[in-house]
């Protein structure tokens, strides 16, 4: 009884200590380049996610970028919903919500994926066409057809 109690105590406290750290996921550094610099954490207390860029930071100017976005699923996604909203100095610039997946119309492979399995998305971006400078606050949320948030990342662009 002694040993189940003291388990029992220990777990609590383990449990405490993790609930009162920082509870924030890492920040990670996609892209740093003297052009262009791209971190990211995920706004979800509950999972992180993989954000890759598999091209070179200074290709962002001149060609297509290829990125790589992995991570697993807590619910399933008949229907998927993503929202973007882009900040410059706390003011929107750009807001935009999309349908991703919707019944019988499958945009993507992931589209119908299952709770438990793990998404690995790889696209190809177009490049800026228009020069920035600053820093920039991208929030992206993607919620699914029952309105559970699949992910939440929150990303900052800093373009010099």
């Amino acid at each position: 009884m002694k040993v189940h109690g003291a388990a029992v105590i220990l777990g609590m406290v383990i449990l405490h200590v993790a609930d009162t750290q920082d509870g924030h996921w890492p920040v990670h550094t996609v892209c740093n380049s003297n052009k262009i610099s791209v971190k990211y954490r995920s706004c979800d207390p509950l999972q992180d996610i993989g954000f890759t860029l598999l091209s070179s930071c200074s290709q962002i100017w001149t060609t297509a970028i290829t990125i790589k976005l992995t991570l697993p699923l807590r619910k399933s996604i008949d229907e998927f919903y993503i929202s973007i909203d882009l900040t410059f100095l706390g003011d929107f610039v750009f807001h935009h919500d999309e349908p991703l997946c919707l019944p019988n119309f499958p945009r993507f492979t992931f589209c119908g994926s299952k709770k438990g399995e793990m998404i690995r998305v790889v696209t190809s971006v177009s490049t800026l066409k228009i020069p920035l400078k600053g820093l920039y606050n991208l929030m992206v949320y993607g919620i699914n057809q029952d309105g559970f948030q699949i992910a939440c990342v929150n990303a900052t662009l800093e373009f010099h």
